[in-house]
């Protein structure tokens, strides 16, 4: 925990002095201001520089460029890479003095037109600075990001499981379906060759009784068909007895004299004792 808050004041520290500059002053009297253009005033300074009979209290006429602005100006010229590593405060992009309302150097002469410009911190700072920040944001943060990434790991693993067992019931229940369809057609089977069991043994049964009363009904017309015959016989043997009986009375009544009717009258009554 130490070390974390060290590294952190170090980032802070390496950062304060890479972007600390002072702050811009207002143009009082006689004072050009910090950065930027300076309007013209009666109360400013002749510039030494300037050429004979050029006023430099006036705007340049359009179309003109300053003198020392034939070119537009390159800032990887002046930018700070790895110079004035701590002297660089207050200097302006030449090295010159920061406020000064130009960006001069009086020791080397260099001039960049143009508004003043604060020097920039030394790229180095700034790449350490990022070094140390990305380096406490690796020691720091790795753990953090090892810690979701374990948490994510857990979570799409639990997902990963509930989804296998939810696939399991889900064969678990398909193969019991199947069971039960298969279970269900044999069933389905076993019920039909009972159906057509029972309905051979009806059929068989209906027929033994469809035979049996044929049998009957043909036994029934042939007792009553021969009753009818004896019937019709007896009936035919009275008429053919009454009609005999009949003939061979008036025959015997033609034929048969008083004393021949006496003899038979005494063997009918001597037949019928024997018979009693």
């Amino acid at each position: 925990m130490k070390t974390t808050k060290l590294a952190l004041v170090l980032s802070l520290a390496f950062a304060g002095v890479a972007y600390a500059q002072p702050a811009e002053q207002p143009a009082t009297g006689n004072d050009k201001p910090a950065h930027g253009y300076a309007p013209p005033s009666d109360e400013t300074p002749p510039d030494s520089n300037a050429l004979p009979g050029v006023n430099t209290n006036e705007a340049p006429p359009e179309g003109t460029h300053h003198a020392g602005a034939q070119h537009h100006h390159d800032p990887s010229q002046t930018f700070n890479y790895a110079n004035d590593w701590f002297s660089y405060y207050g200097k302006d992009i030449v090295g010159g003095k920061l406020g000064d309302g130009r960006n001069h150097n009086p020791e080397t002469g260099q001039t960049v037109p143009g508004a003043e410009e604060a020097m920039s911190p030394p790229f180095l700072f700034m790449v350490l600075n990022f070094l140390l920040l990305l380096a406490l944001l690796v020691w720091k943060g790795r753990p953090a990001v090892q810690q979701i990434a374990a948490d994510r790991h857990d979570q799409i693993k639990t997902a990963l499981d509930e989804a296998a067992k939810l696939r399991q019931q889900a064969a678990e229940k398909l193969a019991e379906y199947e069971l039960r369809l298969k279970d269900a057609d044999t069933e389905i089977k076993t019920m039909v060759e009972g159906m057509k069991k029972d309905a051979e043994s009806d059929k068989a049964r209906i027929l033994e009784a469809a035979e049996r009363q044929a049998a009957q009904l043909k036994k029934d017309a042939e007792t009553r068909i021969a009753a009818e015959i004896e019937m019709a016989r007896a009936q035919l043997t009275r008429e053919v007895t009454a009609a005999a009986s009949a003939a061979t009375e008036k025959i015997l009544r033609e034929k048969m004299q008083p004393a021949d009717q006496a003899k038979l009258v005494t063997a009918f009554i001597s037949n019928v004792q024997e018979r009693a």
